[in-house]
């Protein structure tokens, strides 16, 4: 997180998953209850040195150290929080004082501060411990959401690999010499990582299936999973087979997977460095540490479906299956990170895999433009969860002239248009193609995706096959002529509005002159899609608003979605 992402989440104020509290040299009394309610409900961001305003105060400079150790000691202690919750505070220096960021999970588990329950509502942090329905349904969600936590009161010590214990605590040692986990034994480990855990419920208690994936034997995992497998493939000449594999694929624990992973990776792809002040920095350990990372803490093991990390010449794919929060393209800045397999994920941070929440998104966007100049990730949120990182760039705005013209729309917003297009990256693989066959791929796709999206009401009786294209006069000349009216206008003003653009000169751009018509018919369906926003959302009705396209946007005017 940078100066830039904490005031973005400053300014959107304490609600569901964020919290501000004032703390100059000591942790807040309620802290500990928020580090509960975040824990029990959907995770969140505490922010010490700001105040209920999200004005930033800032925190003693002096206190820093004793702060981060007071926090870290207090929620590794049953006394205070039980089960335990590992954090990793850090500091920011903002223009008004040190923030101090503490990001919690969503826990598996549930979760007390001095024997009292405490749940996220808006925000406020309530005492649920003696409302009965509340807890149930607590209990339920999180049995229903996270299965890393299954409990199998049949799988013993026996099951397990000794020799995972020694991988994991040197792994941690090397990367946090002090880590409380290092001062236990493997017993105790699984408890501190509820890897071992009672529901409280039924009553039933032992290890978890997260226990089995990280620790398991093969024989073990596989008689508990038989169908989960984890596929590397390198598809470069043979693009209906593979160049290259791992084989065979992977059925194992998931430090062993991880492991595996990063190796093929390192194997196929080249190392590229860079000084980030005075450290230089593996580009590619960075992005697929974080990339590989994020596809095994996030993945839903109880599916049959594989997990699959495909390279090819021009991008590198995993897909995994999902248990999604949402369905569309995650926004590296809007959006809010939640653990799929919080137990999991805790592991990986002990290992250095993996960073805070959401810093697999956000570091691959910072260092994958590094990698491939211009490049940026598309993370989809779906059922099945896909990670696509270009190995080439490409963007609309190579195209400009012939797709300004082919609008149609006045020249006196071909700079704006121009300088937008350069944002809208297209699919690496189109870097070798000639504007009629990258028209011959944005069309069918654009047709694809917008029948998908009811807000819009996409024309139908839209051409998009190829050969029927080609039939259509003038069709990479002219697109008044290939596109249906409704369709034209709205790609039209989607790549207006790839920068920020005021309603006045979008309907002057297509001489449209009633306003309540035009937002009726285009901007509100395109809005109610997640293609464009507000510059200014809280204020919809402010004179200076403009309207801009979302990453969805983004993704679905360069074609990137059907990828999905």
């Amino acid at each position: 997180m940078d100066l830039n992402h904490l005031q973005y989440l400053i300014n959107q104020g304490e609600g569901l998953r964020i919290e501000f509290k004032e703390a100059e040299d000591s942790v807040p009394s309620s802290f500990y209850e928020t580090v509960v309610s975040f824990s029990n409900s959907d995770g969140g961001t505490i922010f010490l040195g700001v105040d209920d305003d999200g004005k930033v105060k800032g925190i003693d400079r002096n206190a820093e150290v004793s702060l981060m150790k007071n926090i870290i000691t207090a929620l590794n202690s049953r006394d205070c929080m039980d089960p335990p919750v590992y954090v990793q505070p850090f500091c920011i220096n903002h223009p008004d004082g040190k923030v101090m960021v503490i990001q919690i999970p969503a826990s598996s588990q549930i979760h007390s501060h001095a024997g009292t329950i405490y749940s996220r509502d808006f925000e406020s942090d309530l005492d649920i411990t003696k409302n009965q329905q509340r807890l149930s349904d607590l209990y339920l969600r999180k049995r229903n959401f996270f299965t890393e936590s299954t409990i199998y009161p049949h799988l013993s010590m026996a099951d397990l690999d000794d020799t995972l214990f020694e991988k994991a605590f040197t792994l941690i040692r090397n990367n946090k010499s002090d880590h409380p986990w290092l001062m236990v034994d493997k017993e105790q480990l699984l408890k501190e990582a509820t890897l071992w855990r009672k529901d409280f419920q039924t009553g039933q208690e032992g290890l978890t299936l997260a226990a089995a994936l990280i620790f398991g034997k093969d024989e073990t995992i596989q008689s508990l999973l038989p169908a989960y497998k984890v596929e590397g493939m390198l598809r470069k000449e043979n693009k209906d087979r593979y160049d290259d594999r791992i084989n065979p694929p992977l059925r194992t624990n998931l430090i062993d997977t991880y492991l595996e992973l990063k190796a093929f990776i390192n194997k196929q792809l080249p190392e590229k460095f860079f000084m980030e002040g005075d450290q230089r920095v593996d580009l590619r350990d960075k992005i697929f540490r974080e990339v590989i990372g994020n596809a095994i803490v996030h993945r839903e093991y109880t599916s049959a479906l594989s997990t699959e990390l495909i390279i090819t010449a021009s991008e590198v794919v995993i897909t995994n299956p999902n248990k999604p929060y949402f369905h569309g393209v995650i926004d590296p800045l809007g959006f809010n990170p939640y653990p799929k397999n919080p137990n999991i994920r805790k592991f990986f941070t002990a290992f250095g895999w993996t960073d805070e929440i959401g810093s697999g998104v956000r570091n691959t966007n910072k260092y994958l433009p590094l990698y491939i100049p211009g490049a940026h990730p598309l993370f989809v949120e779906n059922d099945i969860f896909k990670t696509v990182v270009p190995l080439r760039f490409v963007s609309l705005g190579n195209y400009s002239d012939s797709f300004i013209s082919w609008l149609g729309i006045s020249d006196h917003y071909a700079s704006h248009l121009s300088e937008g297009l350069q944002q809208i990256e297209l699919p690496a693989e189109c870097l070798e193609r000639n504007w009629q066959q990258v028209l011959l791929y944005l069309v069918p796709s654009w047709h694809e995706k917008g029948t998908q999206l009811n807000a819009l009401n996409w024309s139908v009786n839209q051409v998009f096959v190829e050969g029927e294209i080609q039939r259509v006069p003038s069709w990479h000349e002219k697109g008044a002529q290939l596109l249906k009216k409704k369709n034209w206008y709205l790609i039209g003003i989607l790549s207006l509005c790839c920068l920020p653009i005021a309603l006045s000169e979008l309907m002057a751009a297509f001489d449209y002159k009633n306003a309540n018509t035009f937002r009726n018919n285009y901007l509100k369906p395109l809005r109610n899609a997640g293609l464009i926003v507000f510059t200014i959302p809280d204020k919809p009705t402010d004179p200076d608003n403009k309207y801009i396209l979302t990453q969805q946007g983004k993704a679905f005017l360069g074609g990137l979605l059907n990828k999905s």
